[in-house]
Parts: structure tokens; sequence; C-alpha cells
């Protein structure tokens, strides 16, 4: 099919009719379909749950500009600030944030050129946690506001309330500080490959001294925790030995009590049989007895000592142990022998 075209003056343009006049538009005139038409939404209208935005984010994204494209954090906006800024200090990276505009003339551009750029995808899945936003519907963009001035205050919401949509997508890369989130940088859509780098690499080196002001600080302060749990440790064992060693004497000293308790009265036990064998015993029979048979026995003791008595011959030889027993030689404990001949009394 051949198309008439037309060459005009400008003094022939009062007569040329637009074709916008008849319904035409632009690009079907040649034969391209508005990409609007074309394109599902990048992100729901009114997201209530941003995990499962970012996933229809992403998954529309990879339909769109191929597979090759940064790692798109999927949780909320607090979730990523979590896993970039709230690790260890050797493990924290910057965020980056991509707010897209489906209705920027930047955005096909800045998307397929740049922001799929392996090198850039490169140095952002190493570097950066990134996390996306569709900025093209009313409510989306009034959410992030929202969320832009609690984080980052009200300075930063204005700056992004006031792009104009031209100048979208922006990529916003944030460091954490610590009680407080910096911008490092606002980019703009009208970029180059080499420039998006070499500010990324600019921010990067910015977040490199931070770091490693934070890794030293860290690392002092893991050894002076160290130190004290070292020092908690030595003095809790130094407690538990202790109260170790004290219960261990608390322990002997109750059984030293226990076992002279029992000799008290093991004693006291033995001095009241004592006692009372020594008050059975019959009278001692007296030298000028005119009784015919009384004995006078003379009984030495293990540790050499003598003692004497006279005992009837009628008595029984238990009087005689009674008798040694009084003096606190009980013939449970004793032998009683006999010198001539030498013989046990005892059995």
């Amino acid at each position: 099919q051949c198309t008439d075209v037309h060459m005009v003056s400008d003094s022939d343009g009062d007569d040329f009719e637009d074709a916008t006049e008849f319904g035409v538009d632009d690009g079907e005139m040649f034969g391209v379909a508005s990409s609007a038409l074309r394109k599902s939404p990048m992100m729901p209208e009114n997201a209530e749950n941003e995990g499962d935005a970012l996933l229809q984010f992403t998954a529309e994204f990879s339909s769109r500009y191929g597979d090759c494209h940064p790692v798109y954090f999927i949780g909320s906006l607090e979730a990523a600030f979590q896993e970039a800024f709230y690790g260890k200090a050797r493990d924290r990276k910057l965020l980056a944030i991509y707010l897209h505009h489906d209705e920027s003339v930047l955005t096909n551009v800045f998307c397929s050129q740049m922001l799929c750029a392996e090198s850039i995808v490169s140095y952002l899945s190493q570097n950066f946690i990134t996390w996306a936003w569709d900025m093209t519907k009313e409510a989306n963009r009034a959410r992030f506001l929202t969320m832009c001035t609690r984080h980052f205050g009200s300075v930063v919401a204005q700056t992004i309330r006031t792009q104009k949509t031209d100048q979208f997508p922006l990529f916003l890369i944030i460091m954490g500080k610590r009680s407080s989130n910096e911008v490092l940088n606002v980019i703009q859509g009208n970029t180059t490959v080499d420039e998006l780098m070499m500010r990324l690499m600019a921010a990067m080196e910015i977040f490199s001294a931070q770091q490693q002001e934070d890794i030293k600080d860290e690392d002092e302060r893991e050894a002076r925790e160290n130190v004290k749990r070292e020092q908690d440790e030595a003095y809790r064992i130094s407690l538990e030995a202790d109260r170790a060693k004290r219960e261990a004497q608390e322990r002997e000293m109750a059984e030293q009590f226990r076992l002279e308790q029992i000799r008290k009265e093991q004693e006291e036990e033995r001095e009241a049989i004592r006692l009372s064998l020594e008050q059975s015993l019959p009278p001692e029979p007296k030298e000028e007895s005119t009784e015919s048979s009384v004995s006078k026995l003379r009984i030495r003791t293990p540790s050499g000592e003598f003692f004497e008595r006279r005992f009837l011959a009628s008595s029984k030889l238990q009087v005689v142990f009674d008798f040694v027993a009084s003096k606190g030689y009980p013939w449970e404990e004793y032998k009683l022998l006999g010198t001539f001949p030498r013989r046990d009394v005892s059995k």
C-alpha cells in the first residue's frame, strides 16, 4: 500500500490539518501501537502488601526488559533497611531505590540500556540492596511519599514530590548512618551508563569510608564485649568455686558436727551406762571382813594404769565385768585376761 506524502511551505501552514484532528494517532500512522495499551501495570494500584507488589513489579519488569536486571528486594521498605543497614558492619550494603514511571519518555531507555546493562546489574548485585516502587499511579505515588517522609524526612520527600514526570525514572542511593538514613544521591532518568556507574562508584566510595569506621568501631566494641564476657565468665567461675568451696566447708562442718554429736551421745550413753553399773555394784567387802572368802583383784588397764577391788568369792564373774566397765572399759570392747594361768576370763 502506498501512502502519499505532501510537502507544504510555511505559507501553506494554515491550510495544513493535523492528523490528530481526524482522530489518527502518530503512532498508528506508522503502524506502531501505543506502548501504554500493550503494557500491564508494573504494580497494582493501591498496593496493600509491599511484598506482593514487588513480586508483580519484578515479574512485569522481566517481561518487558528481560532477565538481566537488578535483583529487586521482595518485601517492605523497612525490611530492605534491615537487610542493608542492620547486619554486621562487614555485611552492610548501600540501598538503591528505583522509582519507576510508565508515563516518562525516559523510562524505556533507562531500563533497557542502563538499568539492565550487565556492568550495572553486577555492580548493584555486589554492593547494593535494590528496592523498587512504581510511581505511575497516584495512590502508589502518595504511599511512597508517605514512606519517604517517615524514613528520610520531609526535605527528601519534597524533592521527589517536585520531580516532573519526564525526570523519571529516579534512582535513590541511601546509606545507613547509625540512627539515621542519608540520601547520598538522587539520579534522574536522563543519564548514561557511564555516568550512572560513576555515581554508583562515588556513593560506594563514601560508603566504604564509613563502613571501615563502622567495622573498626564494631571490632573494638566486640573486643570490649569479649573482654567483659571473659571477665564475667572468670568472675562466675570464681563465684562458683567459692560457692562450691563454701558448700564443701559447710558440708564438712555439718558432718563434723554430726559426728561430734554422735560421739557426745555415745559418750553420754557410755557414761550413763558406767554410772549405772557403778551404782549397781554390790558394796566392796571390807578388809577386816569376817567372811572367809574375799578376793582382792588387781587389774591393769591397756594404758598401764592399775586399780584394785575386793570381791566376795560368792560374787558372780559378771560383778567383776561390771566393775571393770564402771571404770570405762566395757566388756563388749575389752577382754579380761587372767595371768596365772593366762586365759581369757571374758569367755
